[in-house]
């Protein structure tokens, strides 16, 4: 198997006003050393958490986040309840920089429950901040958030798009596992997950090899990037990342952004009907529509045989009004 480890780069240097746009469509991870540590609320981290608390405090407007409360039996692992019924945690809704202040105040007791704050729209939360985290290669339909928290750890799980994850408070510790790990990491179900996205039911801090014996492989494979305040990573679409804050008070903003139209629609949309229409079908006939999906989807097959204005669905890419019809075809034949 390839050690895609060796080929994952740290580069210094670059800013968020001279970072190349190709270097976002890596297909491996690049860590990006001192990417955003001119910004003030990193310079104010590195200070104590109270001073990022009273940088962020102006740009606050009384918007109400969700939050996540784990119980210290946990030890801040986000995860499910043990039947799976539900998860180990309970939501509320509280004022951002009173969150922020109640995770830096209980970070460093053991005996304390664990709160988490997830992907939290900042033009909502903090909208007077936008215009100071431009980073010039980013289209401006970009989804851009905060995440913060004390010990947590969010089992390994992946983005359908790619992200761009800045450290700019406290450390966070990212394991990667590319892609072709998936059968070593067991993933829990896919249409009940904590933050949306299907999760690990292990982790590397507290692994459970008797339940869980290939994880053992996964973490062979699994590269550790930590992330300092004022670095940052790119991380490819499909990539899978466990991440476990570090210090008192962790602070990250993100960015998720895409390179194909979203005319073309979700992936997962996909996945979920493949699973509807093709799971349930004999093995033979599972195995031809594998062959059938290689072939028009996965193989980079051009069709050449079949004149270009009858390739239809199947140029590439795909212009906006013949995906747009497609969606409307698609659309029509589930409500029957």
């Amino acid at each position: 198997m390839e050690n895609l480890a060796n080929k994952i780069q740290t580069l210094n240097g670059l800013t968020p006003s001279t970072l190349p746009k190709e270097l976002l469509n890596s297909s491996v991870p690049i860590v990006l050393k001192g990417f955003v540590s001119d910004w003030p609320l990193v310079i104010a981290a590195k200070k104590s958490d109270s001073a990022a608390i009273d940088y962020l405090a102006p740009f606050y407007e009384g918007f109400l986040v969700n939050t996540c409360t784990i119980p210290a039996s946990q030890s801040g692992v986000v995860g499910y309840n043990p039947d799976m019924s539900g998860f180990n945690f309970t939501n509320q809704q509280a004022a951002f920089i009173n969150a922020l202040e109640q995770i830096a105040q209980s970070a460093n007791n053991p005996q304390a429950d664990t709160l988490y704050i997830g992907s939290t729209s900042i033009a909502q939360c903090l909208p007077g901040l936008v215009n100071h985290c431009h980073v010039n290669a980013l289209n401006e339909g970009c989804l851009f958030n905060v995440w913060a928290g004390g010990k947590v750890t969010v089992p390994a799980h992946y983005d359908v798009a790619q992200n761009l994850a800045c450290c700019v408070a406290g450390k966070r510790r990212f394991t990667l596992f590319a892609p072709d790990q998936i059968d070593n990491l067991y993933i829990g179900p896919l249409d009940k997950a904590p933050g949306g996205q299907p999760i690990s039911l292990t982790t590397t801090t507290a692994p459970n090899f008797t339940k869980y014996p290939k994880f053992k492989q996964a973490i062979k494979a699994a590269i550790t990037v930590d992330l300092e305040a004022g670095d940052a990573l790119i991380l490819p679409s499909m990539w899978w990342h466990q991440v476990q804050g570090l210090g008192s008070l962790n602070i990250l903003f993100n960015y998720w952004f895409k390179n194909t139209p979203a005319v073309y629609g979700q992936p997962t949309n996909a996945l979920h009907l493949a699973i509807l229409n093709i799971r349930n079908l004999p093995k033979h006939e599972r195995a031809a529509w594998q062959r059938l999906f290689n072939y028009y989807v996965f193989a980079d097959n051009e069709f050449t045989h079949i004149p270009e204005p009858a390739q239809t669905i199947l140029t590439k890419p795909m212009n906006e009004l013949t995906a747009r019809k497609l969606r409307a075809e698609l659309q029509n034949k589930l409500r029957r």
